[in-house]
């Protein structure tokens, strides 16, 4: 128990011996949300793992979680529950992120921050950018608009969202348009997930109903909303390249 208030004490700022069951270790304790994730990196080394720390506000909550055999259960139900509920209509999620934030890693294969929160292809991606770390934070700032913009995956490691790259060079992940730009300091993203753009038709005259796709004409409130974000994530990267100067 000790040990674990000595780790947290050092990202959360509170002396060890002024924890207590009730002190407030989650988001809001900490600097970023990059910061979080580097403590519970840094307290599944000491083998207190925990699968989801989404629901964790307090150290009381993470004593109850918390095992030395990384084994979580009480993520399966949750997981189960959420899995798959996904809303129709647009969400938008958007994200900034300090790339200084980001740990130091002699080899990112084998660092367990790197290891939890992302994929061994997005590892092996970053690793052949020009800026790494900047590369990094711009798929971790990506990962966070994906939660903001589906609750839904709260519940998942940050290494199972996936985001992967088209021949372009765009960011890709399933359901999804995401949008990423970095600076030497800092990293933002935007994900917008569109509502259904298909709808089935039956057709009881032939012998077995059938569905075919029917053409949606543009939905104009969708295309607003979509020049609106990229328009709202150039005015913030600009702002972030001005101040950087």
């Amino acid at each position: 128990m000790d040990n674990l208030k000595q780790i947290i004490s050092t990202y959360i700022k509170v002396p060890a011996e002024a924890i207590d069951s009730s002190t407030i270790i989650d988001r809001s304790s900490v600097a970023s949300s990059i910061t979080l994730h580097r403590m519970y990196a840094k307290l599944a080394d000491e083998g207190f793992a925990v699968d989801d720390y989404s629901s964790i506000k307090t150290f009381g909550d993470l004593t109850g979680k918390s095992n030395h055999n990384g084994a979580d259960l009480s993520t399966v139900a949750a997981r189960q529950m959420t899995e798959g509920l996904i809303s129709k209509n647009l969400s938008v999620g958007i994200d900034i992120e300090n790339v200084d934030a980001l740990p130091v890693a002699e080899d990112f294969r084998e660092d367990s921050f790197y290891k939890q929160n992302f994929s061994e292809e997005e590892i092996s991606y970053c690793i052949l950018q020009p800026a790494p770390y900047a590369s990094f934070a711009g798929l971790f700032a990506a990962k966070e608009a994906l939660v903001k913009a589906n609750p839904a995956y709260k519940t998942k490691l940050f290494n199972s969202l996936a985001i992967t790259h088209d021949q372009a060079g765009k960011p890709c992940h399933d359901g999804f348009e995401l949008s990423i730009s970095h600076t030497g300091s800092n990293a933002i993203a935007i994900a917008v997930r569109p509502p259904a753009q298909i709808e089935t038709i039956n057709q009881p005259q032939a012998p077995k109903q059938e569905e075919r796709i029917v053409a949606v004409k543009p939905n104009l409130t969708i295309l607003y909303l979509l020049s609106l974000a990229a328009l709202v994530t150039s005015a913030i990267a600009l702002i972030i390249f001005l101040q950087s100067r």
